[in-house]
């Protein structure tokens, strides 16, 4: 029995170390452009702040998310191109996950 409870407690704590190997390496080589798409909205921008690649919006429910219609900060990651975005503009825009694995985007154009 206590056997058992040993090599469990083991594989408990082996589990998120042995994860973490295998997709770390590929999280940090991730750029922009091959990012998995998680999840898209659609907002109004409330302020840009391109070179420290931030943007402020106000968005609609994102489902894929299940996140309610709110207002926040959003990082923007390496190689978006907020060049035609400016605040007042309504967009869509994708959300990916950054190296760190929170939510950033990594698409944003003006809603036609």
């Amino acid at each position: 029995m206590k056997t058992i409870i040993l090599v469990a407690a083991l594989a408990a704590l082996a589990a998120p170390l042995l994860t973490g190997l295998t997709t770390a390496p590929a999280m940090a080589e991730q750029s922009h452009h091959d990012a998995q798409a998680v999840a898209t909205g659609s907002g109004k921008v409330n302020s840009v702040d391109a070179k420290a690649g931030k943007l402020n919006l106000t968005h609609g429910p994102i489902d894929a998310l299940k996140w309610p219609g709110m207002t926040m900060d959003f990082a923007v990651l390496p190689g978006t191109d907020l060049s035609g975005i400016k605040a007042g503009d309504t967009v869509t825009f994708t959300l990916g996950k950054a190296a760190d694995g929170m939510y950033a985007i990594s698409q944003i154009k003006p809603s036609k």
